[in-house]
Protein backbone atom coordinates (compact mmCIF):
# COMPACT_ATOMS: atom_id res chain seq x y z
CA UNK A 1 0.00 0.00 0.00
CA UNK A 2 1.81 3.49 -0.92
CA UNK A 3 -0.62 5.94 0.85
CA UNK A 4 -1.38 6.66 3.73
CA UNK A 5 -4.94 6.93 2.89
CA UNK A 6 -5.53 3.50 1.51
CA UNK A 7 -3.68 2.43 4.78
CA UNK A 8 -6.58 4.33 7.14
CA UNK A 9 -8.89 2.71 4.58
CA UNK A 10 -7.61 -0.80 5.40
CA UNK A 11 -7.85 -0.33 9.16
CA UNK A 12 -11.31 0.92 9.22
CA UNK A 13 -12.57 -2.47 7.14
CA UNK A 14 -11.12 -4.54 9.82
CA UNK A 15 -12.79 -5.83 12.51
CA UNK A 16 -12.11 -4.39 16.20
CA UNK A 17 -8.60 -6.09 16.72
CA UNK A 18 -5.60 -5.94 13.95
CA UNK A 19 -2.45 -8.29 14.16
CA UNK A 20 0.81 -7.59 13.20
CA UNK A 21 0.81 -10.38 10.26
CA UNK A 22 -2.35 -9.22 8.51
CA UNK A 23 -0.20 -5.31 8.51
CA UNK A 24 2.38 -7.58 7.23
CA UNK A 25 0.55 -9.50 4.88
CA UNK A 26 -0.85 -5.97 3.24
CA UNK A 27 2.72 -4.63 3.43
CA UNK A 28 1.94 -1.59 5.87
CA UNK A 29 5.46 -1.29 8.20
CA UNK A 30 6.44 -0.04 11.06
CA UNK A 31 6.65 3.56 10.30
CA UNK A 32 2.71 3.72 9.00
CA UNK A 33 1.79 1.39 12.08
CA UNK A 34 3.25 4.36 14.80
CA UNK A 35 1.99 6.84 13.04
CA UNK A 36 -1.85 4.97 13.11
CA UNK A 37 -1.38 5.20 16.45
CA UNK A 38 0.04 8.61 16.79
CA UNK A 39 -3.15 9.87 14.67
CA UNK A 40 -5.44 7.50 17.28
CA UNK A 41 -6.61 5.27 14.32
CA UNK A 42 -5.23 2.08 16.79
CA UNK A 43 -3.41 1.35 19.80
CA UNK A 44 -1.64 -1.58 20.57
CA UNK A 45 -3.44 -3.78 22.96
CA UNK A 46 -0.79 -6.70 23.55
CA UNK A 47 1.92 -8.20 21.68
CA UNK A 48 1.32 -8.11 18.42
CA UNK A 49 -1.92 -6.68 18.25
CA UNK A 50 -4.30 -3.72 17.77
CA UNK A 51 -7.08 -2.34 18.69
CA UNK A 52 -9.41 0.00 16.82
CA UNK A 53 -9.57 3.09 18.89
CA UNK A 54 -12.90 3.65 18.25
CA UNK A 55 -14.38 0.10 18.05
CA UNK A 56 -14.89 -2.14 21.66
CA UNK A 57 -11.95 -4.55 22.09
CA UNK A 58 -12.68 -7.96 21.19
CA UNK A 59 -10.84 -9.91 24.18
CA UNK A 60 -11.53 -13.56 22.92
CA UNK A 61 -9.25 -12.91 19.55
CA UNK A 62 -7.04 -11.24 22.23
CA UNK A 63 -6.71 -14.13 24.10
CA UNK A 64 -6.87 -16.16 21.29
CA UNK A 65 -3.75 -14.62 19.82
CA UNK A 66 -1.76 -14.40 22.90
CA UNK A 67 -2.50 -18.21 23.60
CA UNK A 68 -1.89 -19.98 20.45
CA UNK A 69 -2.38 -23.17 21.84
CA UNK A 70 -5.51 -22.56 23.63
CA UNK A 71 -9.24 -23.57 22.36
CA UNK A 72 -12.36 -21.98 24.30
CA UNK A 73 -14.01 -24.62 25.88
CA UNK A 74 -16.88 -25.67 28.36
CA UNK A 75 -19.75 -22.47 29.18
CA UNK A 76 -17.58 -20.38 26.99
CA UNK A 77 -17.69 -22.99 24.21
CA UNK A 78 -21.51 -23.31 24.80
CA UNK A 79 -21.92 -19.21 24.44
CA UNK A 80 -20.13 -20.11 20.86
CA UNK A 81 -22.35 -22.17 19.64
CA UNK A 82 -25.76 -20.31 20.95
CA UNK A 83 -26.26 -23.11 23.56
CA UNK A 84 -26.57 -20.58 26.71
CA UNK A 85 -28.18 -17.26 26.29
CA UNK A 86 -25.78 -15.99 29.65
CA UNK A 87 -22.66 -14.44 28.47
CA UNK A 88 -20.08 -16.34 30.68
CA UNK A 89 -18.41 -14.36 33.69
CA UNK A 90 -15.11 -16.07 33.20
CA UNK A 91 -13.50 -17.50 29.95
CA UNK A 92 -12.78 -21.12 29.76
CA UNK A 93 -9.77 -22.27 27.60
CA UNK A 94 -8.56 -25.40 27.35
CA UNK A 95 -4.66 -26.16 26.91
CA UNK A 96 -2.24 -28.49 26.34
CA UNK A 97 -1.29 -29.72 30.01
CA UNK A 98 2.31 -29.00 29.51
CA UNK A 99 1.95 -25.17 28.08
CA UNK A 100 3.07 -22.86 30.57
CA UNK A 101 0.36 -20.68 32.29
CA UNK A 102 2.55 -18.59 34.26
CA UNK A 103 1.64 -15.35 31.89
CA UNK A 104 -2.31 -16.15 32.09
CA UNK A 105 -4.29 -13.93 33.56
CA UNK A 106 -6.65 -16.81 35.64
CA UNK A 107 -8.84 -14.49 37.63
CA UNK A 108 -10.81 -13.50 34.03
CA UNK A 109 -9.73 -17.29 32.45
CA UNK A 110 -10.71 -20.48 34.08
CA UNK A 111 -7.64 -22.80 32.18
CA UNK A 112 -8.55 -26.44 31.78
CA UNK A 113 -5.96 -29.32 30.43
CA UNK A 114 -5.62 -31.92 27.60
CA UNK A 115 -2.94 -33.93 26.55
CA UNK A 116 -1.60 -33.01 22.96
CA UNK A 117 -3.09 -36.36 21.72
CA UNK A 118 -6.71 -34.90 22.60
CA UNK A 119 -6.37 -31.65 22.54
CA UNK A 120 -7.29 -31.29 18.57
CA UNK A 121 -10.36 -33.40 18.94
CA UNK A 122 -13.32 -31.58 18.10
CA UNK A 123 -12.04 -28.15 17.48
CA UNK A 124 -14.11 -25.98 14.81
CA UNK A 125 -13.67 -22.52 13.64
CA UNK A 126 -16.20 -19.95 15.10
CA UNK A 127 -16.66 -16.44 14.92
CA UNK A 128 -16.53 -14.24 17.84
CA UNK A 129 -19.23 -11.50 18.83
CA UNK A 130 -16.96 -8.93 17.04
CA UNK A 131 -16.78 -10.84 13.88
CA UNK A 132 -13.34 -12.60 14.41
CA UNK A 133 -12.07 -16.17 13.74
CA UNK A 134 -11.42 -18.22 16.90
CA UNK A 135 -10.92 -22.11 17.57
CA UNK A 136 -13.55 -23.27 19.84
CA UNK A 137 -15.03 -27.00 20.57
CA UNK A 138 -17.98 -28.66 19.24
CA UNK A 139 -20.69 -29.59 20.64
CA UNK A 140 -19.98 -33.47 20.88
CA UNK A 141 -16.74 -32.36 22.69
CA UNK A 142 -17.95 -29.88 24.81
CA UNK A 143 -20.38 -32.45 25.95
CA UNK A 144 -17.94 -35.07 26.56
CA UNK A 145 -16.07 -32.37 28.37
CA UNK A 146 -18.91 -30.56 30.85
CA UNK A 147 -20.08 -34.26 31.62
CA UNK A 148 -16.39 -35.80 32.19
CA UNK A 149 -15.69 -33.09 34.36
CA UNK A 150 -18.52 -31.92 35.75
CA UNK A 151 -17.48 -29.79 38.70
CA UNK A 152 -15.36 -27.73 36.14
CA UNK A 153 -17.73 -26.70 33.73
CA UNK A 154 -19.33 -23.63 35.49
CA UNK A 155 -22.53 -25.28 35.29
CA UNK A 156 -25.30 -26.74 37.72
CA UNK A 157 -26.03 -30.24 36.97
CA UNK A 158 -29.65 -28.93 35.96
CA UNK A 159 -28.08 -26.51 33.68
CA UNK A 160 -25.83 -28.90 32.29
CA UNK A 161 -29.04 -31.97 31.88
CA UNK A 162 -30.73 -28.97 29.73
CA UNK A 163 -28.34 -28.15 27.73
CA UNK A 164 -27.42 -31.37 26.37
CA UNK A 165 -31.14 -32.36 26.33
CA UNK A 166 -32.04 -29.68 24.10
CA UNK A 167 -29.50 -30.22 22.08
CA UNK A 168 -30.13 -33.93 21.42
CA UNK A 169 -34.06 -33.16 21.11
CA UNK A 170 -32.86 -30.61 18.49
CA UNK A 171 -30.69 -33.21 16.94
CA UNK A 172 -27.55 -30.97 17.18
CA UNK A 173 -25.53 -33.99 18.72
CA UNK A 174 -23.98 -36.13 16.08
CA UNK A 175 -24.42 -39.70 18.48
CA UNK A 176 -21.71 -41.87 16.62
CA UNK A 177 -19.08 -38.90 16.80
CA UNK A 178 -19.68 -38.19 20.11
CA UNK A 179 -19.46 -42.04 21.65
CA UNK A 180 -15.89 -41.80 19.21
CA UNK A 181 -14.39 -38.49 21.28
CA UNK A 182 -16.03 -40.10 24.49
CA UNK A 183 -13.87 -43.14 24.48
CA UNK A 184 -10.16 -41.05 23.69
CA UNK A 185 -11.66 -38.63 26.33
CA UNK A 186 -12.29 -41.33 29.18
CA UNK A 187 -15.86 -41.02 29.88
CA UNK A 188 -17.41 -43.37 27.23
CA UNK A 189 -19.58 -44.84 30.26
CA UNK A 190 -20.80 -41.55 31.34
CA UNK A 191 -21.91 -40.58 28.25
CA UNK A 192 -23.41 -43.65 26.95
CA UNK A 193 -25.65 -43.70 29.91
CA UNK A 194 -26.77 -40.13 29.33
CA UNK A 195 -27.98 -40.99 26.12
CA UNK A 196 -29.76 -43.85 26.83
CA UNK A 197 -31.64 -42.11 29.00
CA UNK A 198 -32.84 -38.87 25.90
CA UNK A 199 -33.29 -41.67 23.57
CA UNK A 200 -36.13 -43.30 25.81
CA UNK A 201 -36.74 -39.45 26.33
CA UNK A 202 -37.46 -38.72 22.44
CA UNK A 203 -39.09 -41.99 22.19
CA UNK A 204 -41.88 -40.66 24.09
CA UNK A 205 -41.81 -36.79 23.54
CA UNK A 206 -41.06 -36.25 27.28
Amino acid sequence: MKSYEKIVSFVNKKNNVITTKEFKDAKIGFYYINKLIEDNYISRIGNGLYGKTDSFEDEYFIIQNRYKNAIFSYNTALFFLNKTEVTPNIIDITIPNDYNVSSINTKQIRVHYASRENIKIGVIKLKSPFGNTIKAYNIERTICDIVKNENKCGLDIEQRNKVIKKAFLNNEINGTTMIQYAKKLKCEKKIRAIMEVLIWLKIFNL
